[in-house]
């Protein structure tokens, strides 16, 4: 198994004083929240998520006026015993991603078998673009791929069903709708035919000659084959990875993170499994969906899981961020060297 780097870090950098902005954003919509405990739960490219543990005084002495003053020492939170996420976007892509999510998910979740984030609320951001969102937790545990691993839980019969169920549900959403609610819409062959572009002006220069070469084929190959880009495109989640789907127990007990959700290649939904997993777990997940695995399948799989190192370099590279550029670097080479 490749270490493929981590998506999400529990290393959260946050801005000085981020606290009492936080603290004033939220205190502007749900003052009773306000003062409950934070602490950070976790970062990716474009969010950064916090954990907002409610307080529970001793003697409490009734419920906060709305628009009164917070007195934390009486606060008496009107969801006792209620945790939230709070994600805050860093960029544009992010709060974009986060507006999209307040659209889709009200309607998308009855589709689905397992809870998803339902926002409390949206109000603009204080750590940067756009608007961030509060949600109350969703059920379950964040585990690691070396986790999921060492438990067993991809040999267990519920999580490979479950999947497959999910997986079938989000992509029977009506596309037409998901387009009346802004889900944007990519063009697979034309999003790789720019980034072969800067892959090899940007990324092969860091690469030695042999690696260059099997690196620049394999974008060729993809983009060569007409029936890599003949399916209808669906809705898709566009970033389930095992630490997006929560486990109780040895069940899927809910799916997180569908700020990347588009219209796109319902493949794609598959591409951060293949290399987390095994082969063996994704041949499984397809006979449960009732799909086909097939050396088209196989050899798209195997692509994207070398240019999602590719794009992590550029990503590193446009963004002024040297140990994104070298993980996604050191993960390139050691793929392209096992292919070679």
């Amino acid at each position: 198994m490749v270490d493929r780097g981590a998506r999400v870090t529990r290393n959260v950098a946050l801005p000085d004083g981020w606290e009492p902005k936080v603290r004033a954003a939220v205190a502007a919509v749900r003052p009773d929240l306000a003062p409950g405990a934070l602490r950070p739960l976790g970062a990716g490219f474009e969010s950064v998520a916090l954990l907002l543990e409610p307080n529970h005084p001793v003697e409490p002495n009734g419920p906060v006026e709305p628009n009164g003053p917070v007195d934390t020492d009486r606060l008496v939170d009107t969801d006792r015993g209620q945790s939230y996420v709070l994600r805050f976007p860093r960029g544009e892509d992010g709060a974009e991603g986060i507006a999209c999510e307040a659209r889709l998910l009200p309607e998308l979740a009855g589709l689905l078998d397992v809870p998803v984030p339902r926002f409390a609320f949206t109000a603009p951001n204080p750590l940067g673009p756009g608007e961030f969102c509060c949600y109350p937790v969703v059920p379950g545990e964040s585990l690691s791929e070396d986790d999921w691993h060492a438990r067993g839980l991809l040999d267990e019969p519920a999580p490979v069903r479950q999947l497959a169920g999910l997986i079938e549900a989000i992509h029977s959403f009506p596309v037409k709708r998901a387009r009346e609610l802004g889900v944007p819409e990519v063009d697979p062959r034309a999003e790789f035919t720019e980034d072969l572009r800067l892959v090899r002006a940007e990324v092969v220069p860091l690469l030695p000659p042999d690696q260059a070469r099997l690196l620049i084929a394999a974008y060729e190959r993809y983009l060569a084959d007409d029936g890599n880009f003949d399916g209808p495109p669906t809705l898709i989640h566009a970033d389930i990875s095992l630490d997006h789907l929560l486990i109780t127990g040895t069940r899927i007990s809910g799916l997180i993170d569908f700020g990347d959700a588009q219209i796109g290649d319902p493949d794609y939904d598959l591409c951060f499994l293949w290399p987390e997993t095994n082969r063996a777990f994704v041949r499984r997940l397809q006979r449960e969906r009732g799909r086909p695995f097939d050396a088209r399948l196989e050899g798209k799989l195997r692509f994207w899981e070398l240019a999602d190192p590719a794009t992590d370099v550029l990503h590193g590279i446009e963004n002024d961020l040297p140990d994104v550029r070298d993980e996604g670097l050191t993960l390139l080479s050691t793929l392209l060297t096992a292919d070679r």
